[in-house]
């Protein structure tokens, strides 16, 4: 259960929106227990650099609101922060001011630098071997920094290009607008990078369109990656065709974005021109991530990993589950899953059990699917999703399983089914409740990389149809994983 110290409050002050987080501690695994939003375009003010009276009022009024639902927060893990709109602002002074007033809290306004870098460490919570450049488009600007796997951050430039600006500016097929977007591009310090980071709604927006175009099952931004020619010739013919928008096929996609994207897509194409960009990793983190990242214990274990474990909570202890992964291991020196996904199918293989049996294989494999997981490749989210739908079942039945299941190699999903239906062996061994039962039932490999499995009739552990269908179930994808 969620203690309320360990709540942390980031409540952001964007040009485009101001928003509230809270999270449930400061981790890694870190869940989301409330987001909201509430639209103002300060950034519109942006050109005058002055928040207008009635801009200030209503920022009050959502700020009124979030700090009473943060009132169980302890004062020290609630952070309120802004960015480019107050950076700008003459009169942010005053903003502070009235807010460290009635709040009784101040407001930290960025540099450009640390909302940056803040940015960049977004990518780092949620991305493992982080190297390339990271842009973060918002509502007031537009942020660069450069990242290597050393975690190093170098902070390249802000540009005033948020959308809130240039939808200010013009239509997004003005030439006044097309021109400064590509002049302002123009500025940045050239690096060389093959890999692009994109953070930010609008450029989840563009993800979310190649996603529809593409029919993917797995509508989650996070770890979906795309050659960058690709991806910018698939948009431009399909949505952005010779000036003309298909504002009609981009709604299917995102409504509230959706005379925000084609500004996103202008600026995203430059600069991938600009860096000569080849790869673009999209992601659901951004600054708060990233301010959440600084007040993390960077010694953590492994990011992916701490989200499995939390997940099983208490449907099986640790103990457990490296028994498990102790039975199974010896198979796996034939199977080669990486063991970091092994052993997360072995925290997770209780994660249906609560649910009505007709239901569990298909709520095994949503649940990884559509779980925010960081630090992990959809391929290997893919996999860990279908190695728990074999664990509740012996063949693929519905309709997203099958598409799933042609997301990987059919050598590795061979690999999955083998792996769930050990998974199902061990339940039916250890009733859920013994799992020292599995060291009198040992696996064994012969020389041809066949599972040598003990004969029922030697063991009363083993009596029963269950064990008896998962080893035909097992024998028959290991005959077929032989023939390739």
């Amino acid at each position: 259960m969620t203690k309320k110290s360990d709540l942390v409050a980031i409540i952001d002050v964007g040009s485009s929106s101001i928003r509230l987080v809270i999270f449930d501690e400061p981790r890694f695994s870190a869940n989301i227990i409330f987001n909201e939003k509430v639209t103002l375009d300060l950034g519109t003010e942006i050109s005058e650099k002055l928040i207008k009276d009635d801009k200030i009022k209503s920022l009050l009024e959502v700020l009124r609101k979030f700090f009473k639902i943060s009132r169980s927060v302890k004062k020290n893990n609630l952070h309120i922060f802004a960015s480019a709109a107050l950076r700008i602002a003459k009169n942010s002074n005053l903003i502070s001011e009235l807010v460290r007033t009635e709040f009784d809290h101040e407001i930290k306004i960025l540099t450009a630098e640390e909302e940056g870098v803040y940015s960049a460490m977004g990518v780092f919570f949620s991305h493992s071997k982080v190297n390339g450049i990271v842009g973060d488009f918002g509502g007031g600007s537009l942020e660069i920094t450069s990242v290597n796997e050393s975690k190093k951050i170098s902070f390249l430039e802000s540009l005033t290009i948020g959308h809130v600006v240039l939808r200010k500016m013009g239509n997004f097929n003005d030439k006044k607008v097309r021109k400064y977007i590509f002049s302002s591009i123009q500025k940045i310090k050239k690096v060389d990078s093959k890999i692009f980071y994109a953070v930010g709604g609008s450029f989840r927006a563009l993800a979310k369109l190649h996603i529809l175009l593409k029919k993917e099952d797995l509508k989650i931004i996070q770890d979906y990656e795309v050659d960058a020619q690709d991806f910018i010739r698939d948009l431009k013919d399909a949505f952005f065709n010779d000036y003309n928008v298909n504002f009609k096929l981009i709604s299917k996609a995102s409504k509230s974005r959706m005379f925000i994207i084609p500004y996103a897509f202008y600026v995203l194409e430059n600069l991938i021109q600009k860096f000569n960009i080849k790869q673009i990793f999209f992601t659901n983190t951004g600054i708060r991530e990233g301010f959440l990242y600084s007040l993390i214990n960077k010694k953590q274990a492994d990011p992916f990993l701490s989200q499995i474990k939390k997940i099983a909570n208490r449907a099986i202890k640790k103990k457990d589950v490296l028994k498990l992964f102790d039975w199974i291991e010896p198979v796996n020196y034939h199977l080669k899953i990486d063991k970091r996904i092994l052993l997360s199918s072995c925290w997770l293989t209780n994660i249906a059990n609560s649910v009505h049996p007709e239901h569990r294989r298909v709520f095994a494999l949503e649940s990884v699917l559509y779980y925010p997981f960081y630090h992990l490749k959809r391929y290997d989210r893919y996999l860990l999703s279908l190695i728990l739908y074999f664990r509740y079942s012996k063949n693929l039945k519905e309709e997203l399983a099958m598409s799933v299941s042609t997301r990987i190699s059919y050598h590795e999903l061979l690999k999955a089914k083998i792996c769930g239906q050990l998974l199902r062996i061990a339940h039916h061994i250890t009733g859920r409740l013994d799992y020292n039962n599995l060291k009198s039932i040992q696996l064994k490999l012969d020389s041809k990389n066949n599972i040598i499995f003990p004969e029922p009739q030697k063991h009363y552990l083993l009596f029963g149809q269950s064990y008896e269908r998962g080893v035909k179930n097992i024998k028959e994808a290991l005959k077929t994983l032989h023939s390739y």
